[in-house]
């Protein structure tokens, strides 16, 4: 009777422990905001062939005291369209297409660009440029690394 109740008595604080754990926040490690700028951080796009679409990952920092809206997006050297998707959500993030973004200030926005109808392939080493239109700073020209596609899940 006592080794139960010593193996029940371990099990219920091993499982107290472990709310405790899921309760704490998770520390978050931003860097800190460019300084009274807009900032293009960890632009990515994924090795594509010609005539595919391709998904330009990025992120938009507005330091700045007032806020900006991305109104366009164009890649003329690879890509005959560009749309642009905001997303969405803070644990499970999800895509929406969209005509704008608005970039509050002193905040963060991530964004994808679908670069369709690709007029060449695009293969990892290369730089894509891309030139994004915003309403306050006009435009902004960012240079996009291509990787390697990530192997698919079997």
């Amino acid at each position: 009777m006592r080794y139960w109740a010593t193996v029940l008595l371990g099990l219920l604080l091993l499982v107290g422990c472990g709310q405790q754990q899921r309760e704490q926040p998770a520390a978050t490690a931003e860097p800190p905001l460019p300084e009274g700028r807009l900032a293009v951080e960890e632009p990515v796009v994924y090795a594509t062939a010609a005539g595919d679409s391709a998904v330009v990952s990025l992120r938009i920092a507005n330091g700045t005291a007032e806020g900006d809206t991305l109104v366009g997006a164009e890649a003329l050297a690879v890509a005959r369209e560009v749309v642009m998707r905001e997303l969405v959500g803070d644990t499970v993030q999800t895509a929406r297409e969209v005509t704008a973004v608005v970039i509050p200030a002193r905040s963060r926005v991530a964004i994808q660009l679908v670069l369709r109808d690709l007029q060449q392939a695009i293969e990892p080493g290369q730089m894509v440029l891309v030139d994004l239109r915003l309403a306050r700073q006009g435009r902004l020209r960012v240079r996009v690394p291509v990787r390697e596609a990530p192997m698919a899940a079997e």
